[in-house]
């Protein structure tokens, strides 16, 4: 079982517990927990491992390296004292590991291009040797009909002022994304040659973008962190693959911990099922993701205990049985 965050739950360690005692309370089969994260600023409250201060961040040791979290319990990412976390580790010389950076797709707070400084170029020499891994839960490019102004207007299209808005916004990206892919390139063959049409490079508001041409790897983040936690490896010996979240929306089907349980589950012939507090997708996009079942629970730890026995009762074999 793989756990996300629950609506109306505190904690992810919290989300976890309540699982374990209620799949136990309606089934003797053995449950195996691992607390992945949603891949956003607060993904490290999923480790509870120690922290340390690095500048304007705090950092948390994973089998993976160092993975950052925003001081003070901040839910958004302050592009400024990121980049000062992350050149005070560039500058220390002993990072163990990769320096993993959650984004999910929170904006945030501040000006995406602070993360910078006065000069681009010189930013990316000084992060040149800090291998960084930028995790992000959108493939939205920065630019183009996908990029981070159509998504602005999606489902709005008729309003005036928000094209206006969200042309300006274009325009002001087109500039940045001037100097970001001239400093990004990767000079690659295969996949986009820009920076700025790469998938997730819109995500954070443009973040991830600025990131990347910082030197960062967008990485999409519940795959990554499934590998991380053991997830991945311990499907092999499963019965059943199943995802705790909150919404399952068109979103977080693209790109949320329960398509990567059901792209595990499917390695191994196993079916994967996803517990989630709404269900916002038709049957239809459910089967394409290759889950076999949801299971929608109320909020809070009463609703997603009843939710658990539920699919316990459903999945694994009954006490009496």
């Amino acid at each position: 079982m793989g756990i996300d965050r629950w609506p109306g739950v505190d904690s992810f360690r919290d989300v976890a517990r309540i699982s374990a005692s209620a799949w136990g309370e309606a089934s003797d089969s053995t449950l195996e927990v691992f607390v992945v994260g949603d891949g956003g600023p607060r993904t490290a409250d999923a480790f509870g491992a120690d922290r340390m201060s690095v500048g304007g961040a705090l950092a948390t040791p994973t089998s993976a390296g160092l993975l950052l979290s925003p001081k003070g319990g901040e839910t958004r990412w302050n592009p400024q004292d990121l980049a000062t976390a992350l050149l005070g580790l560039a500058a220390s010389g002993d990072v163990q590991g990769a320096v993993i950076i959650p984004l999910g797709d929170a904006t945030p707070a501040g000006d995406a291009v602070d993360v910078w400084g006065p000069v681009p170029a010189a930013t990316q020499r000084a992060l040149a040797k800090l291998p960084m891994r930028v995790l992000v839960t959108s493939e939205r490019p920065l630019l183009g009909f996908n990029g981070m102004s159509a998504s602005l207007r999606s489902g709005r299209e008729s309003d005036a002022a928000l094209a206006v808005a969200a042309q300006q916004q274009e325009e002001r990206w087109r500039g940045i994304a001037a100097t970001g892919d001239a400093i990004g390139s990767k000079g690659t063959l295969l996949g986009p040659n820009r920076l700025s049409d790469a998938p997730g490079s819109g995500a954070a508001g443009g973040l991830a973008y600025c990131l990347a041409a910082l030197g960062g790897t967008l990485t999409r983040a519940s795959d990554y962190l499934a590998d991380t936690v053991g997830l991945s490896d311990a499907v092999a010996g499963a019965d059943v693959v199943i995802s705790v979240g909150g919404p399952l929306t068109p979103v977080t089907m693209d790109n949320g911990l329960a398509t990567t349980a059901a792209r595990l589950a499917a390695r191994h012939a196993l079916p994967a099922v996803a517990i989630t507090t709404e269900l916002s997708v038709g049957r239809r996009d459910v089967m394409a993701a290759g889950l076999s079942g949801t299971h929608e629970g109320e909020p809070g730890s009463d609703g997603l205990a009843d939710v658990v026995r539920r699919v316990a009762q459903t999945w694994a074999p009954r006490r009496d049985a």
